[in-house]
């Protein structure tokens, strides 16, 4: 069930945001690629257990990541999606750094055909504020998509399927 937005949990706003863009292309489809960030059942395929997810794609709806089963990324909504192609959704920083846990950025990933079947994936993290607190929060994201892309392109590749 979707849930309304709480805008005051996030802290940027307006042209100039610190962000950061990771791009990768995934040797599957746009669809596959899209289900992977968009469904639980593709987000199993490349995490599975113990991990678990909670994803209702629905603007408003429920967008979890929890690598025990029960902790990641608790109350992150989803923002908006094209099928297939988009998904934007909150995101909160890791329970190790609790002073911006409780507050959000955003993500917006966007899957594009690139030919023979692939799919270039383009991640954009945006909304990190300013401090020593919140470049803790960039730092461990700018490394940690990294290797959340690599893993896609391992789980949904060719030789992963």
């Amino acid at each position: 069930m979707a849930n309304s937005i709480d805008t005051s949990l996030f802290v940027a706003a307006g042209g100039e945001l610190r962000s950061f863009v990771k791009e990768v292309v995934v040797d599957a489809p746009a669809a596959e690629v899209f289900a992977a960030w968009a469904t639980d059942e593709g987000w199993a395929r490349v995490y599975g257990a113990p991990s678990d997810s909670r994803i209702d794609l629905a603007v408003g709806g429920r967008y979890e990541w929890l690598f025990d089963g029960e902790v990641g990324s608790n109350e992150c909504q989803v923002l908006s999606y094209i099928p297939d192609r988009m998904i934007s959704f909150s995101w909160s920083a890791p329970p190790t750094q609790p002073t911006n846990r409780d507050l959000r950025t955003w993500v917006v990933v966007e899957c594009e055909p690139s030919g023979d079947g692939a799919t270039r994936l383009r991640l954009t993290h945006l909304g990190f504020g300013e401090g020593a607190e919140w470049n803790e929060t960039y730092d461990y994201f700018d490394a940690a998509w990294g290797r959340v892309l690599a893993q896609m392109q391992e789980k949904l590749g060719i030789g992963g399927r």
